[in-house]
């Protein structure tokens, strides 16, 4: 049986035994041949019981975490070495659906830097006014899958937006136990807190911190976009760091 630390069911199950264990222990310490001895032994039975119940028909993660946070790390860094080796160095820009005759959200990756300006329906822009990489983003297929079998209705109001992005990242993908979501002026901060998919995000920026600022993870992208399409404004990947310490995750914007 695995033991997985981030598995509230195993932590309860342990933490009966040792209830259970500490109250048995201290009827026969006590020996006290008395009814409160008596109910101490039958307190710490029960405990013992509900701990192995919760041990045997919790299940493990049916995937380990430590693979699955690696499976999107080379291609995003593959694609970053491709966009520095052409000369494109800016941060990833989301485009909301509706702009530029789109229908759906995309990422524009700029040579430097872009001031919103309309874009060709082009892979390789080339133009006076922006040149770049322009694509679906990492999370073209989670949005998808999102608005079908979730029914996504992104809201417009920054306070709904928050909280959607805290519904999405913490309770619907259960990739943060913790997620903080809020803004300042034209800054938007979101935290992901005991992040599930941390070793990937540790990993791509081992390579390089513009990994994650070019070409953002699914999960981040997923945040830039819900914006994006709420505000109905292009959204900045400023920068998206992981701790190296805690298993956690901040990712700043700009609208």
């Amino acid at each position: 049986m695995k033991f997985s630390a981030l598995n509230t069911n195993y932590r309860a199950a342990l933490v009966l035994v040792i209830v259970a264990g500490v109250l048995v222990i201290t009827a026969i310490l006590t020996n006290r041949s008395d009814f409160t001895s008596a109910a101490l032994v039958v307190a710490g039975l029960v405990c013992l019981l509900t701990g192995i119940f919760f041990a045997t028909l919790s299940g493990s993660d049916p995937l380990d975490l430590r693979y699955l946070s690696l499976l999107h790390v080379q291609g995003s860094i593959n694609l970053t070495r491709t966009c520095a080796d052409l000369g494109i160095q800016g941060n990833a820009y989301l485009i909301p659906g509706g702009r530029d005759t789109r229908a759906r959200t995309m990422q524009f990756i700029p040579v430097a830097d872009y001031n919103g300006a309309p874009l060709p329906p082009d892979l390789f822009v080339m133009g006076t006014s922006a040149a770049g990489f322009l694509m679906d983003p990492s999370c073209a297929p989670l949005l998808t899958l999102l608005r079908e079998r979730e029914h996504l209705a992104i809201p417009s109001d920054m306070a709904a937006l928050h909280g959607l992005v805290r519904e999405l990242v913490g309770d619907v993908l259960e990739v943060g136990a913790r997620v903080t979501s809020s803004h300042e002026g034209d800054i938007i901060t979101v935290t992901f807190g005991e992040y599930r998919l941390i070793d990937g995000c540790r990993a791509v920026n081992r390579e390089s911190p513009k990994c994650c600022a070019a070409n953002p993870c699914p999960v981040c992208s997923l945040c830039a976009a819900v914006f994006a399409e709420g505000t109905g404004k292009v959204v900045q990947v400023e920068r998206c760091a992981p701790d190296q310490i805690s298993p956690s995750v901040t990712a700043v914007f700009s609208v």
